[in-house]
């Protein structure tokens, strides 16, 4: 590097970054988990509270043929939503499904937001990315 016979400071910082940047372009190495996969979401997760202990769907419905494990009441994380059929209780009825991880370790699996808290509920379109 040639940083040494430069009279700008501010260039020969800039060139002498210029390899590091590059290095923060690498692929990540993939092991083949449902962890790695699930690994980029996690940086834009938004947590939100449930109220009940819910099912999780590996489709985003409520048919009992698509249960996959179960997401526990209380601060959970959700990676984005998707409209599909449309579910009704606890008073409320929506067709938003979220995408999340639930508590016996599946991952990208679905639940209805009508499980959110009243905050959530009202919110969570507006704080999560369309899937």
């Amino acid at each position: 590097m040639h940083t040494h016979i430069l009279s700008s400071g501010i260039l020969a910082a800039v060139l002498a970054a210029a390899p590091l940047a590059g290095a923060a372009h690498a692929a990540p190495a993939h092991t083949g988990t449902a962890r790695t996969a699930a690994a980029p979401q996690s940086a834009s997760a938004v947590y939100m509270n449930t109220v009940v202990d819910q099912w999780t769907h590996w489709t985003p419905d409520w048919h009992d043929s698509s249960h996959a494990g179960t997401l526990f009441a209380g601060s959970n994380y959700f990676f984005c939503y998707k409209y599909s059929l449309t579910y009704s209780d606890l008073g409320r009825q929506s067709s938003v499904w979220l995408k999340t991880d639930d508590d016996f370790g599946n991952h990208n699996v679905w639940v209805s937001d009508v499980y959110l808290d009243e905050t959530g509920f009202r919110n969570d379109i507006l704080w999560l990315p369309k899937c």
